[in-house]
């Protein structure tokens, strides 16, 4: 899918955050939504402050926190926030006009079926769409940035468990919690930090986004299977029973394999005849 069009397919999902840190001052970081209020963020966005405002992209609507839900294991930097965004007017009683080719009117980020066992370096120089808030020098409002670049590497960390991607997009302070979109039109990762060394300021590190494996089984953990990601969650605990009332997670695994590949497989071959 061409980056422009995936850009304003996607942009009514973005959600501004911004926090109050304990030194009195603003920071912002971003989230977005999957389907039945539910926002995806990194972890520290919320931890680091006390939440001033939540704001959807479209129509700048302050949203209502309802519950938050941070990863178990704190390695992991995601959390879950359940939220009063209702997209339906955007869907039913907006017409588009003038959009780019390939673009979708749609109220959600679709997540990617791509499990940690299965990646390698397929996607690696593949292009992408990293999405957030991060400030601007002299801008009066707060406004959504969109940064094209393209997946450098796939590492694993010794710091914490699952798969990151190294993009080439510039670290920059309220991209935090942002979506990194494939060109082939799902959710890549999550953007969580910036690797830096020896305390170095943040935008000469590396973008890190984190595979969205324990998305998936966080989101299936605490029972949330929201809008038409619903299927991709499920298939967390599709396949043949083990014997004991539990499917097999290999099966599961292989069952996300096929199904990950045979997507890409589609998209690709779409993409090449556009």
């Amino acid at each position: 899918m061409d980056l422009r069009a995936l850009c304003q397919s996607y942009r009514p999902a973005l959600v501004r955050i911004t926090v109050q840190t304990p030194m009195g001052d603003l920071s912002t970081g971003t989230a977005f939504h999957i389907g039945d209020g539910w926002l995806v963020t990194a972890a520290h966005v919320l931890r680091d402050g006390v939440v001033q405002e939540v704001v959807s992209e479209y129509a700048s609507v302050a949203l209502t926190v309802q519950s938050v839900i941070f990863n178990k294991d704190d390695r992991i930097d995601l959390a879950l926030m359940k939220t009063d965004l209702d997209l339906s007017h955007y869907l039913h009683m907006t017409t588009i006009h003038g959009s780019p080719k390939g673009f979708v009117q749609t109220d959600h980020i679709e997540i990617g079926g791509h499990l940690d066992d299965w990646l390698g370096d397929e996607l690696v120089l593949s292009k992408v769409l990293l999405m957030g808030y991060p400030p601007v020098p002299f801008s009066q409002l707060a406004v959504l940035l969109a940064s094209e670049g393209e997946v450098n590497a796939v590492v694993d960390k010794y710091s914490g468990p699952h798969p990151h991607f190294i993009i080439s997009c510039s670290a920059r302070g309220g991209f935090s919690g942002g979506p990194v979109l494939s060109e082939y039109g799902f959710l890549l990762g999550v953007l969580v930090e910036s690797l830096v060394m020896d305390g170095k300021d943040e935008e000469t590190g590396y973008s890190s986004a984190i595979s969205i494996e324990p998305l998936l089984v966080m989101l299936h953990d605490n029972g949330i299977y929201p809008g038409k990601n619903r299927q991709v969650v499920e298939a967390l605990i599709a396949g043949i029973d083990n014997g004991f009332g539990k499917p097999s997670w290999r099966m599961r695994r292989m069952w996300f394999i096929e199904k990950s590949i045979l997507k890409i497989r589609i998209l690709i071959r779409r993409h090449k005849r556009m």
